[in-house]
């Protein structure tokens, strides 16, 4: 019995988190509680130990500060674009670091398929810094 109540209580509070972030996703720069959008990331982040995948969250964090430059330009909000900028070039640039370290990880232990792969996803990312700059 007390398995299952803790298997419910466990089960409720994932399914809260979730809807929570659901909450979380959706806020803009422009609101007084973006901040929560960051700290989730943040943790998000922290909590992902696979140097690929980081790199992934940091791309997809990346592409998220882009659209919501997007929106902030479109609302004439111009004061918020600058940051978001600098948040969408930072986030591009780790993502990179994460790769590269994956890539010489992966070289000691003489994967070249995986480094090949990881070698496509950099150039990618450099293309997008590139688009970005100019």
């Amino acid at each position: 019995m007390k398995k299952i109540l803790i298997f419910l209580i466990i089960l409720g509070f994932l399914l809260s988190a979730n809807y929570a972030y659901a909450g979380v996703s959706d806020l803009m720069p422009d609101s007084p509680f973006y901040f929560l959008k960051i700290w989730y990331e943040k943790l998000v982040l922290f909590f992902t130990f696979n140097a690929e995948t980081k790199a992934e969250k940091y791309r997809l964090f990346a592409e998220k500060r882009a659209l919501e430059a997007k929106q902030m330009v479109l609302k004439g909000k111009d004061s918020l674009v600058d940051g978001l900028k600098e948040k969408y070039t930072e986030y591009l640039n780790k993502a990179k670091d994460k790769l590269e370290a994956a890539i010489r990880k992966a070289v000691e232990n003489k994967k070249e398929d995986i480094k090949k792969r990881l070698e496509q996803k950099v150039d990618e990312i450099t293309n997008k810094l590139l688009e970005s700059i100019l």
